[in-house]
């Protein structure tokens, strides 16, 4: 089996694990990935997340009229990353509530973790804009997740 990653990642033994090349468009004029750029990781990671998990954006707004929304956000930047570097965000759960879930998410290279993030996303009802209980089908979704603490 090769441990090449899908472009889109991979659930891994409770860990989603998403691939990411930095380009020279993520990087700043000495060539080091700047801050923001490493919300744009996690984001995607998170939105491929859903997909191999079973609760992709577009599924859930068509069969429970609800969506996800960024609630809370911390980082953790400890080592920088560069130009050309292949990185990964391993995405784990940190905890789940009625609405809403926290995420923990690294981004690393060659298994040391550069940036840690926690990332709180709730859901809310499309039509209202109000918080709204996350549904069993997507709750026991997130559970293919290990559950593990944040350090942020």
């Amino acid at each position: 089996m090769s441990n090449v990653l899908p472009m889109s990642g991979a659930l891994q033994d409770g860990v989603h694990v998403y691939p990411v090349r930095v380009y020279y468009e993520d990087t700043d004029a000495a060539g080091i990935v700047y801050y923001a750029n490493y919300l744009r990781f996690a984001e995607r990671a998170r939105t491929e997340l859903l997909r191999d998990i079973g609760a992709a954006h577009e599924h859930i707004k068509a069969h429970h009229g609800i969506e996800f929304v960024v609630k809370n956000f911390a980082a953790n930047y400890l080592q920088p990353a560069f130009l050309d570097d292949a990185l990964v965000v391993r995405t784990t759960r940190s905890e789940a509530k009625g609405a809403s879930i926290t995420l923990r998410q690294a981004v690393g290279r060659e298994g040391r973790e550069l940036v840690v993030m926690q990332v709180k996303i709730a859901a809310r009802d499309q039509k209202t804009g109000r918080a709204a209980r996350m549904p069993s089908d997507v709750r026991a979704a997130f559970e293919q997740l290990t559950e593990e603490g944040s350090d942020v």
